[in-house]
């Protein structure tokens, strides 16, 4: 006996796969709140060296967060600080697109 050929065919629309115009809701995206204990910073600029998006300032009175919206909470800042003085916090979502 010999194999049935084998055909292909398009997933109904209404089938999890499947190819209709409904589409997933996009997930929200996340946020994050960087900020830096001052009593603690020694202002030695490392947290500034590694953020891949340059969320923080260095000037002569210390380190400060210069624009917290571009935070993509890769911690890079915490886990090189040595006086453990950066911190990273994850935004809550409120319902209606408002955060916290």
């Amino acid at each position: 006996m010999g194999k049935a050929p084998v055909t292909k065919t398009k997933p109904d629309s209404r089938e999890p796969g499947g190819t209709g115009d409904a589409r997933k809701p996009e997930k929200p995206k996340k946020s994050y709140r960087p900020f830096i204990i001052q009593a603690w910073c020694k202002k030695c600029g490392i947290c500034v060296a590694f953020c891949p998006r340059q969320v923080y300032r260095c000037d002569d009175k210390g380190v400060h967060v210069d624009k917290p919206e571009e935070c993509i909470g890769c911690r890079f800042c915490e886990m090189h600080c040595p006086d453990l003085a950066v911190s990273v916090q994850e935004r809550d979502a409120a319902p209606g697109g408002k955060s916290s």
